[in-house]
């Protein structure tokens, strides 16, 4: 019968570690550990060793307060974790194998906490593994009218122990690149191009929020259908777009140079410009990117990106100034140059004269290290644009 609870005590833990989340999550884990080995309260915690510091991520009768005194107080002087072997990390400890009853009796641990607030506790399980910097510690404890965990109560800790650890572990590393990925997401999104990942049938695996608002809001050029398919509204446009995901996601005729086109807007602006190429993210070695067991990207993906000719620069004049040292006045007609306007046009906007405006133009010129008013809007152009603010 306990073996049989333990193995599904394990499946619960990885079905935990590797899920949603949901259900009773931790407590109802730490919960399932206590009533199996005969414990009365529970804790896993993850401490700093050199900090002397501790959380609790999760318990069975203890109450907040006593949790948050153990943490900020009683972790320190931890009378079963103190005396355990540091050595013997990834093991777990019965407090009757290394500590007498009677110093147990005469300790501060004892006295001040356990005795009086956590229900008598006096015999101990402890198994502890290491996390990064820091160790994860999960502690059992019965009342001294209990007696000590016994033989088989015991097996079955360390039994389990390897499976909690190593789930806990698991859950911690996807967390970890789930929050690393969401922030990669926040950075594509600050963006001034609009990038895409599609698949063959249409549907994107993202988009950032330039994309979006470039194809799909506002009256954008494109739609998406209740399925998640993308087209664009012009037939014949859409027949190129489908011709050009068809070629990135087919590898027999795939270019890695891609194809491009043209995207009209029914506004009379400059087309949007779209560019599509085979995507295949890939680990070192040529190897699929994946994480870990899971399974690897779906394939074959295509990347689709968008420029908007008709986006002003956003902060333009603020870079060449930080970057080139030039005067504010000088630094706004370099912005207003990489706008399309001519010199004259510029003058005009600026109610300066011409002789005025080229003067300031040679300045750019000097001060950018370039030579001709068209090296220059290239420099201007190629500098990191962020998306501009949201209309």
């Amino acid at each position: 019968m306990a073996e049989d609870r333990l193995a599904s005590l394990i499946g619960d833990i990885y079905a935990l570690a590797t899920g949603p989340g949901g259900g009773r999550g931790w407590p109802g884990i730490i919960d399932d550990v206590a009533e199996m080995v005969g414990a009365q309260t529970a804790a896993l915690h993850l401490s700093d060793p050199r900090q002397q510091r501790t959380a609790v991520l999760a318990a069975r009768n203890l109450p907040a307060d006593v949790a948050a005194d153990y943490e900020t107080h009683f972790f320190s002087r931890d009378l079963f974790l103190s005396r355990q072997d540091s050595a013997l990390a990834d093991h777990t400890h019965l407090s009757q194998e290394y500590l007498s009853e009677a110093e147990v009796e005469s300790s501060e641990f004892y006295n001040d906490l356990l005795r009086h607030r956590m229900g008598n506790a006096f015999y101990a399980a402890h198994s502890r593994g290491e996390m990064d910097d820091k160790m994860l510690v999960l502690g059992l404890a019965r009342p001294r009218e209990m007696g000590p965990f016994s033989a088989d109560q015991s097996r079955l800790i360390r039994q389990l122990w390897p499976h909690l650890l190593r789930a806990i572990r698991v859950e911690d590393r996807l967390r970890s690149s789930q929050a690393v990925a969401g922030i990669g997401f926040a950075a594509v999104d600050e963006l001034a191009i609009g990038l895409a990942i599609l698949k063959p049938d249409r549907k994107p695996l993202f988009m950032n929020r330039t994309a979006r608002r470039m194809l799909l809001d506002r009256g954008g050029p494109m739609l998406q259908s209740a399925e998640g398919r993308l087209r664009l509204q012009q037939p014949g446009g859409d027949a190129l777009f489908a011709t050009l995901l068809a070629q990135a996601t087919t590898s027999a005729v795939a270019l890695r140079s891609g194809g491009s086109m043209r995207c009209g807007r029914a506004d009379g602006r400059l087309a949007l410009a779209l560019m599509m190429m085979p995507f295949r993210p890939e680990a070192g070695g040529g190897v699929p990117l994946g994480l870990g067991d899971l399974p690897v990207l779906p394939g074959p993906l295509a990347l689709l990106m968008v420029t908007d000719p008709n986006a002003r620069p956003n902060h333009l004049a603020d870079q060449v100034i930080a970057m080139f040292g030039v005067t504010r006045a000088e630094a706004e007609v370099a912005a207003s140059l990489a706008t399309g306007l001519s010199v004259e046009e510029v003058a005009t906007q600026r109610g300066v004269r011409l002789t005025t405006l080229r003067s300031q133009v040679q300045s750019l010129l000097a001060k950018t290290g370039t030579n001709r008013q068209g090296e220059l809007l290239r420099l201007l152009l190629s500098l990191p644009r962020l998306a501009g603010p949201e209309a």
